[in-house]
């Protein structure tokens, strides 16, 4: 272990402590509350962290497995961006050389609090497993004359797949269990406290990205989607089913089942 590596593993068992710390000091005991931010304050002084520092550790970024040789077609980046907005984490495309295939890049990559990234690019890569299989047999039938298009049989198969992604953009909202109540509790939310975290989670977002390079996303041109496709694509998606379930270790893990 270097040396940075043993000062940067130091600093998180602090950050670690300060967390155990803040949440002890919520405790309805006065006492044990008081002890415990007092400990923390103390370790943010001796560190020089403020309670920003302490909660951006929380903040982490995912890049996916999958990767294209080229820019990630359209369909793709949708399809990650609204597994992005049901997660509340940020999707970006991270371009860069590969080492093992000796080429450029381009994979997606999701910015978020803890655990909500790893979760979403769980849901991501089951689902684009699914859409890119899809996708291939409408290409398929296509090309064999079995289904009619005025496009070629790839473009046909990205407007397919556009479709697929707004019929799954209806459903995926069941992978992210919300609103379950739990009987032993005698105060119920009025959605306010989602809303407080959901906002707190995107200032730290947008905090943490503040200072790095991100390139604008380019503005996908206007065309004239095949309506066959779309059809055929917005029916498979429907038929694709959705089934949520929670780890032993309190992180969702998304179950996806397919219909066809």
């Amino acid at each position: 272990m270097t040396e940075q590596e043993h000062d940067e593993s130091k600093l998180e068992r602090v950050i670690r402590k300060i967390k155990r710390c803040l949440a002890l000091s919520k405790s309805s005991n006065e006492n044990e509350a008081a002890t415990a931010m007092r400990q923390a304050q103390a370790l943010m002084r001796e560190y020089r962290l403020t309670e920003l520092d302490v909660r951006l550790s929380d903040v982490s970024e995912v890049e996916s497995e999958k990767a294209r040789a080229n820019r990630r077609p359209t369909w793709d980046r949708h399809l990650s961006g609204i597994v992005a907005q049901v997660f509340g984490v940020r999707p970006l495309s991270y371009q860069h050389w590969c080492k093992s295939s000796g080429r450029r890049v381009d994979r997606a990559l999701f910015v978020g609090v803890s655990p909500a990234p790893q979760i979403a690019i769980y849901a991501y890569e089951a689902l684009l497993v699914k859409l890119t299989l899809a996708r291939r047999e409408y290409v398929a039938l296509v090309r064999s004359g079995k289904r009619h298009s005025s496009y070629s049989p790839e473009t046909a198969g990205d407007h397919f797949a556009l479709a697929w992604v707004s019929a799954v953009h209806g459903k995926i909202h069941e992978l992210l269990p919300r609103g379950e109540e739990d009987p032993g509790l005698t105060h119920h939310s009025d959605g306010r406290d989602l809303v407080a975290i959901e906002t707190q989670d995107k200032a730290l977002i947008d905090q943490y990205l503040a200072g790095q390079e991100i390139g604008k996303a380019r503005k996908a041109p206007k065309v004239e989607l095949d309506l066959d496709a779309q059809i055929a694509g917005l029916l498979a998606g429907q038929r694709v089913e959705l089934n949520p379930g929670m780890a032993h270790s309190g992180q969702a893990q998304a179950q996806i089942a397919s219909g066809q």
